[in-house]
C-alpha cells in the first residue's frame, strides 16, 4: 500500500480539490482508494455525503489516529491511501507527513501561497519524505504563451527543493462545478482540459509512489506540449 499526503499551510490552495480528484483517478485506474479527511472543515466528507456513487470510501479521522487506521488499511488490501490535511502545521499534519510516501504540496502561483508552501515543505524534507508541489489554479496559457506568474512559481517551488509537477492544475471551472455536485472533473467533462489535466497528473504521481526515489527531471516544465495539447488550452 502507498500512502500520498495532500498538503498546504494556507487554505483555499484547492487541496481537497486536489485529493478528491486524485482520489477517483486512481479508483478508475483499479486501485481500491480510501481518503482520509484530517482536516476539521471535514470539506472531503461533505463532497462524499453529496456523491451517489458508493465506489470512493471518505472517513474523518480525528488527530493521532493515522497511524493505525493506515495499518487497517494496508491489512484491508487498500491499494491507496490519500490524506487530505488541514492548513496548520499541527500535529495530525506532522503524522500525516510520518506516515507518507509522497507528500504533494499544493499551491497557487502567488506571493502569500508560495511563502506559506515553505514552511510544510520544509517539515517533510526534515522527516526524509519526497516532496513534490502541485502548482492549481495557474492562468491557462494566451495565444500560445505561458503567463510570467507560472514560471516565477515553479522557479520559487524548485528553490525550495522539491520536484514541481510537470502538469499543472489551471484555473477551470470544471473542478468547482464537479465537486459541488458531488462528482469531479472526469466525470463531469470527460472530454474537457480539466479531465486531461488530472488523467496526465494522476500519471506521473502514481509513477512517483511507485518508484523508489524517482530521479528529478533534467530539463522539468510545469506542463509538457504533449500534456498541454491534450488538455487544450486557452
Amino acid at each position: 500500500m502507498k500512502t500520498l499526503a495532500v498538503l498546504s499551510r494556507k487554505g483555499g490552495t484547492g487541496k481537497t480539490t486536489l485529493a478528491l480528484h486524485l482520489a477517483v483517478a486512481a479508483r478508475k485506474a483499479g486501485l481500491s482508494t480510501l481518503l482520509v479527511d484530517l482536516d476539521r472543515q471535514q470539506s472531503s466528507v461533505e463532497w462524499r455525503r453529496l456523491r451517489t456513487l458508493g465506489d470512493i470510501v471518505v472517513e474523518p479521522l480525528k488527530p493521532g489516529a493515522l497511524f493505525t487506521r493506515q495499518q487497517e488499511a494496508r491489512r484491508d488490501g487498500v491499494d491507496l491511501l490519500i490524506v487530505d490535511t488541514g492548513p496548520t502545521l499541527e500535529a495530525d499534519v506532522e503524522q500525516a507527513i510520518r506516515c507518507a510516501d509522497l507528500c504533494a504540496v499544493v499551491s497557487r502561483p502567488n506571493f502569500f501561497d508560495l511563502k506559506a508552501v515553505a514552511d510544510t515543505a520544509a517539515l517533510a524534507q526534515s522527516f526524509h519524505r519526497e516532496v513534490v508541489f502541485v502548482l492549481n489554479q495557474a492562468p491557462p496559457r494566451r495565444n500560445g504563451h505561458e503567463n510570467p506568474a507560472v514560471g516565477e512559481a515553479v522557479a520559487a517551488l524548485r528553490a525550495l527543493g522539491g520536484v514541481v509537477a510537470p502538469i499543472g492544475l489551471r484555473s477551470r471551472v470544471a473542478y468547482q462545478q464537479s465537486v459541488a455536485l458531488g462528482m469531479v472533473a472526469q466525470e463531469h467533462e470527460p472530454e474537457g482540459a480539466a479531465a486531461s489535466e488530472i488523467a496526465a497528473l494522476w500519471r506521473w504521481v502514481e509513477a512517483r509512489l511507485q518508484a523508489e526515489r524517482a530521479p528529478t527531471p533534467q530539463t522539468p516544465t510545469f506542463v509538457s506540449l504533449a500534456a498541454e495539447r491534450a488538455a487544450r488550452p486557452f
